[in-house]
């Protein structure tokens, strides 16, 4: 069983978001194929204005994952990001795993072809209100060790995105939610922000479908 070759896909967040301005639609997933030792990820994780505008942010790694420990990965590969522009690429070195009390944890670095280092961190956690109904709290944050103009980044603390969303258990795989969403730009990145007219924070409404097969 050990070697038998699997794949698995896995769309987490398929999600429309109302807020102040422009609502925009929003998907994270990933395809990941492999055995228990060693496995090639493929994701995305874009956000696109739904009244005619471009893309907001639009990204796709492609990743080597091997288990580390019992809990934990390890990965590595590249990351190209699409949007906004300059394109740019990365490579990318991280773990994933679980934390203590089934906390999903994942945290990479990244070197892009402009020289710059940046990282990211992600957690979030499933808690059970009823048989079918779970709430899903997540965090994320964004760190850049210098300064990019050209993609409107300062150094230190750049962005963090917090979230709390009700899952409703259709099937084990189907999963339709609504939730709340809090996105801000910190430090000089909102400064970027405020320069350009830009709100540097948003609240959102959002309604979505997790799904896996």
């Amino acid at each position: 069983m050990d070697n038998m070759i699997l794949s698995h896909v896995s769309v987490e967040r398929l999600e429309y978001r109302v807020q102040d301005g422009d609502d925009v639609g929003f998907v994270e997933g990933d395809l990941v194929i492999g055995n228990d030792d060693h496995k090639v990820v493929l994701g995305i994780e874009a956000e696109r204005s739904v009244s005619g505008g471009g893309f907001e942010s639009s990204e796709v790694h492609l990743l080597y994952r091997r288990p580390i420990s019992d809990f934990f990965d390890v990965q590595g590969g590249l990351r190209h990001d699409l949007a906004p522009d300059p394109e740019t690429t990365h490579l990318v070195l991280g773990v994933s795993g679980l934390l203590e009390q089934w906390i999903e944890f994942e945290g990479n670095v990244y070197l892009s072809d402009d020289g710059d280092v940046s990282f990211r961190t992600e957690a979030e956690t499933e808690i059970f209100l009823t048989r079918r109904i779970f709430a899903q709290p997540l965090v994320e944050l964004d760190i850049s060790a210098s300064e990019n103009q050209a993609r409107e980044v300062g150094p230190g603390f750049a962005k963090i995105e917090a979230g709390l969303r009700f899952h409703y258990v259709v099937t084990g795989g189907f999963n339709p939610y609504v939730g709340v969403n809090y996105e801000a730009k910190l430090g000089e990145t909102a400064d970027f922000a405020r320069a350009h007219g830009e709100d540097p924070d948003a609240v959102s409404f959002v309604a979505g479908v997790r799904f896996a097969y």
